[in-house]
């Protein structure tokens, strides 16, 4: 059983002991989106049972209580180093008071919690979380193969299941209008059995691509209209 570090009685400095909050400053809640996506997992994962509110109130306390859990973190933001003959700030943290000033480093303490406690309670491994990191960075460094203003085609293509493919816009010509990013292609995910497997062929770029209604349905349809779909890499070809 896990054996979780105790609270030492700390001598910290005149700040907030690591407690500053998001909303502590006028501003968003979440600056990036993985701030979101750490607070929304977390929350969802307990309000379905897989875990009790002291279960993450542990990991979560454990992680404000290790600051130095966070080696890569850099420090040029955080006040100078304090004297080490000063008593008032024997346990003086860089991160630690860098969490303090800055709310918004509050959230890597609940992703490093959400990591270990999915690991520890079975739910997302440690080996399969770095290999899925690592299949991420893969497709996010060789990039997307469309920019935004492109021109493209959707493919004419015949697919088993749901094809995420409406069959009146194959074969059209439309403008990418924005990448929306590496995602996780539901029905290579869903028909994979192989939990070992790293699923690296079904991470795709998403792009939202623009298509005139003129070019879906004929010179009838009003010039003025387009519709937006969200399209997979595979779905499409420069035009």
């Amino acid at each position: 059983m896990r054996k979780l570090l105790g609270v030492p009685d700390l001598k910290m400095p005149a700040r907030q002991g690591g407690a500053a909050q998001p909303g502590d400053v006028q501003g968003p809640v979440f600056h990036e989106a993985w701030q979101a996506h750490a607070f929304a997992i977390v929350m969802n994962l307990y309000q379905t049972g897989q875990y009790t509110w002291p279960d993450w109130d542990d990991y979560l306390g454990h992680e404000i209580q290790s600051p130095d859990h966070f080696p890569d973190h850099s420090s040029d933001a955080a006040p100078q180093e304090p004297a080490p003959d000063d008593e008032s700030l024997r346990n003086y943290n860089k991160f630690l008071a860098a969490c303090e000033a800055d709310g918004a480093n509050y959230y890597h303490y609940w992703l490093a919690g959400l990591e270990k406690m999915l690991d520890v309670k079975g739910m997302v491994g440690r080996a399969e979380l770095e290999a899925r990191i690592a299949a991420i960075a893969k497709v996010e460094a060789e990039g997307p193969r469309f920019q935004t203003g492109d021109r493209v085609k959707a493919l004419d293509i015949e697919l088993q299941g749901h094809s995420h493919l409406p069959n009146y816009i194959r074969g059209t010509i439309g403008t990418i209008e924005h990448d929306r990013g590496a995602k996780v292609f539901p029905d290579s995910h869903a028909h994979s059995h192989d939990h070992d497997h790293e699923k690296t062929d079904a991470l795709q770029h998403v792009y939202t691509v623009r298509f005139q209604a003129t070019d879906i349905w004929g010179e009838t349809a009003d010039a003025r209209q387009s519709l937006n779909f969200s399209l997979w890499d595979y779905q499409l070809e420069a035009a």
